[in-house]
């Protein structure tokens, strides 16, 4: 199970929102299982389908506990891609799917691709 901070959440949801038709990705700060805030990472590439950022704009960061990204269609499951990156970045991965709303719009999986329960803190 992972917790995630309400304005943490409100912040990703936005951003998905505004990236909307193309994917939005960013890094999560945080300790042991609880999101506190979002990194965006300078110079990300959002495209149709795709999001990617270059680790030398991430520096040495011990609080990266996990990553997000969104999925502009109704799906958020992971790709095998996306599986593959979440063993890089923590143990709390995030998938938006539109319409980007609530937090029933995201998913969350371990650095395995296991699906976890999330619970947003006030």
């Amino acid at each position: 199970m992972a917790f995630i901070r309400r304005d943490a959440l409100e912040f990703m949801l936005g951003v998905s929102r505004e990236a909307h038709p193309r994917e939005f990705i960013g890094l999560l700060r945080g300790d042991e299982n609880t999101v506190r805030e979002v990194m965006v990472i300078p110079a990300s590439l959002y495209g149709e389908g795709f999001s990617h950022f270059n680790w030398m704009h991430v520096g040495m960061d011990k609080s990266i506990i996990g990553s997000v990204h969104s999925h502009p269609s109704t799906n958020n499951r992971p790709s095998k891609t996306d599986v593959r990156n979440f063993s890089k970045t923590g143990d709390i991965h995030l998938i938006i799917k539109y319409p980007y709303e609530t937090a029933a719009d995201v998913a969350c999986y371990d650095s395995r691709g296991n699906r976890q329960d999330i619970i947003a803190l006030e």
